[in-house]
């Protein structure tokens, strides 16, 4: 049975988490469980998840950061903690319903049966899709963006680099190095992807449908979507002599794991 961990950063998403943990144990998967990680929020998001994890059998876990916030830095936090607690492969999820739980089955799927080293997500390959009432200029941005710009820049056949919604084979994503990571916005999951492109990491795309947010307030904004765009050239040269021979190879699973 495979350990799955599912990395969640929250803020202020105390009403979305329940109904996230509720789709993901949903899928009746016995190796499933959720890290949340917690970064102060206000609206007391850390109770609710600590409440969660009673209801669930503590398979739901909590991570309350205490460092600089940062959307990157909470991923990083998290990822390193899954794979501290023995996790298999690391699920890179929103707290916000945006990615919905469903599609997590079908990646989990491909990722096994192409032996990829990561899944994504993705709303632009055949089968998925965005939120039907997105404007058309949100519609048309997302899609140059992750169609069009990126791909032109960096010379990357995939579809969607911007993708937060992700599967991880933990001893891959931990031989990459996270800590060579420098972005610490929405970015650096085009960093992250560059990266293992780079380094010669199986890369998969998986569809799923892409629905805005039902509840709370979105974090994105349009100097966040400007940014990111500008900082591509930057990750183009800080990463374009990356090679497979640069991999860590530092990652071992924890010894009650292995069965030594």
């Amino acid at each position: 049975m495979q350990k799955i961990f599912v990395v969640s950063p929250t803020y202020n998403e105390r009403d979305n988490l329940p109904r996230l943990a509720a789709g993901l144990f949903a899928l009746d998967n016995p190796g499933l469980e959720i890290l949340v990680v917690d970064d102060n929020s206000p609206d007391g998001t850390a109770e609710v998840a600590e409440e969660l994890r009673e209801k669930y059998d503590e398979k739901v876990h909590v991570l309350r950061r205490k460092g600089p916030r940062g959307f990157a830095a909470s991923y990083f936090d998290g990822f390193r903690l899954a794979a501290k607690m023995g996790a298999d492969l690391i699920v890179q999820m929103d707290a916000d319903l945006s990615h919905m739980p469903r599609h997590l089955a079908e990646m989990l799927d491909m990722l096994n049966r192409g032996n990829y080293d990561v899944v994504i997500g993705s709303r632009y390959v055949s089968g998925g899709g965005v939120d039907v009432d997105w404007p058309w200029h949100r519609k048309f941005l997302s899609g140059f963006a992750n169609q069009v710009y990126t791909p032109a820049i960096l010379s990357i056949p995939i579809h969607d680099t911007t993708s937060g919604f992700r599967v991880w084979r933990t001893e891959s994503l931990m031989d990459m190095d996270i800590d060579r990571v420098q972005s610490n916005g929405y970015v650096f999951g085009v960093e992250m992807i560059y990266a293992a492109y780079r380094m010669g990491y199986r890369i998969g795309e998986s569809p799923i449908y892409f629905p805005d947010r039902q509840y709370g307030n979105s974090k994105m904004s349009s100097s966040i979507a400007i940014e990111a765009a500008l900082r591509v050239w930057q990750i183009l040269f800080r990463y374009r002599r990356l090679t497979p021979a640069m991999r860590k190879k530092r990652f071992a699973p924890p010894v009650s794991e292995t069965g030594l």
